[in-house]
């Protein structure tokens, strides 16, 4: 039985796809591994304190500030539910530009790293 060979629209779509999935990993990635800090905000001493968290990003080195609305004393250096989280709601904080222009250059790569499998099959 002869092999079917894709066409290069199905190749292209396909190669879209994982570029756009590998670059959204990435990003999410810069966020959790960052610097995480914890502020016990209090501007004045007649008010209630509220909590900050600041999130370093590894890679671009932005500071995103979040304001959760739970305890977040058990942080640590370790990967916790707290910077997961976080991490989600800073992902496309500020990096949208960077992640498309990421994922074209993963789209580029990979089809032709695809484009290349299929004519050595053929």
């Amino acid at each position: 039985m002869a092999a079917k060979t894709e066409s290069t629209s199905r190749t292209l779509i396909r190669s879209i796809a994982i570029g756009v999935l590998l670059s959204m990993l990435f990003t999410y990635g810069v966020h959790v591994f960052g610097k995480w800090e914890v502020e016990n905000y209090r501007p004045d001493s007649q008010t209630t304190s509220s909590v900050l968290l600041y999130n370093k990003c590894a890679v671009f080195g932005d500071t995103h500030t979040l304001r959760p609305n739970s305890d977040i004393s058990s942080m640590g250096d370790s990967i916790d539910g707290i910077k997961l989280g976080g991490s989600f709601m800073n992902f496309f904080d500020g990096h949208l530009v960077a992640m498309v222009v990421l994922s074209l250059v993963l789209d580029i790569i990979v089809f032709a790293i695809r484009s290349r499998i299929t004519k050595n099959r053929g």
